[in-house]
């Protein structure tokens, strides 16, 4: 399984959002996202479901699932701001 870092990495990417966009809506610096993505940084519960929930806008849950094998087939999108 692969580490939750990069499965979040691979998430919005696969969602076509980028670092400054999630950063934006939680907050936190486009370093401090990418330290995240990374792994150059730990990330707490607290923060990993913060990200999941107002920066990704999905269940933490999502992660942790088969379905997330689904998301290397979707297609690339443009959000909203």
């Amino acid at each position: 399984m692969k580490p939750v870092y990069q499965r979040l990495r691979e998430y919005r990417e696969s969602k076509g959002i980028t670092q400054t966009h999630i950063a934006r809506k939680t907050g936190k610096s486009i370093q401090r996202i990418s330290a995240l993505e990374t792994g150059g940084i730990r990330l707490t519960a607290d923060e990993f479901v913060e990200l999941c929930v107002v920066g990704y806008e999905v269940s933490p849950a999502i992660f942790f699932t088969n379905e997330f094998s689904k998301i290397e087939n979707l297609q690339p999108h443009k959000p909203q701001d």
